[in-house]
């Protein structure tokens, strides 16, 4: 099965604006996780919690790394739920704030250990794991990788 292109307004029509195609998702058991701030630095947020992209028109030039849907989907890139997938059961995860909390400590091991793309809005991923974690962490250059950054752990906050 495949999509229609991705020029058709219909098609375009499908997207829920939820935003999840462009975080990061972290692998976890059998799922791919997204986690708040961990997304494409591209990403915009509206004021009724909707997401678009802010290079949208011209983003396969800007953004390199962002793939159309019908290239994404068999991939995982989207929501395991997206209107666009023709692939049940694949896709990235949102969970609940309390499973969030849960699994908080796993997904900060794994994005310490291998590392996260550089095209991420660094800003908002600092942010939400200062929050999260109470600690300070800045992102370094990967060694001998220049499409990776290394999150490095700096201190903990004092309240």
């Amino acid at each position: 099965m495949s999509l229609p292109s991705r020029e058709d307004a219909d098609h375009e029509a499908l997207c829920r604006r939820c935003g999840v195609s462009c975080h990061v998702a972290i692998p976890l058991g059998r799922r791919a996780i997204v986690v708040p701030g961990l997304h494409c630095r591209f990403l915009a947020r509206d004021g009724d919690m909707h997401f678009g992209c802010s290079v949208y028109a011209d983003r396969y030039r800007v953004a390199p790394w962002c793939h159309p849907a019908d290239a994404a989907a068999p991939l995982g890139y989207l929501a395991v739920d997206c209107p666009y997938g023709v692939y049940p059961g694949v896709g990235k995860v949102q969970l609940s704030d309390t499973d969030l909390r849960r699994a908080w400590p796993d997904l900060l091991t794994r994005m310490l250990q291998w590392g996260l793309p550089v095209f991420i809005d660094r800003a908002a991923l600092l942010g939400e794991i200062a929050r999260r974690s109470g600690d300070d962490f800045v992102l370094e250059p990967w060694p001998r990788d220049p499409d990776r950054l290394r999150l490095v752990r700096q201190g903990t906050r004092r309240p």
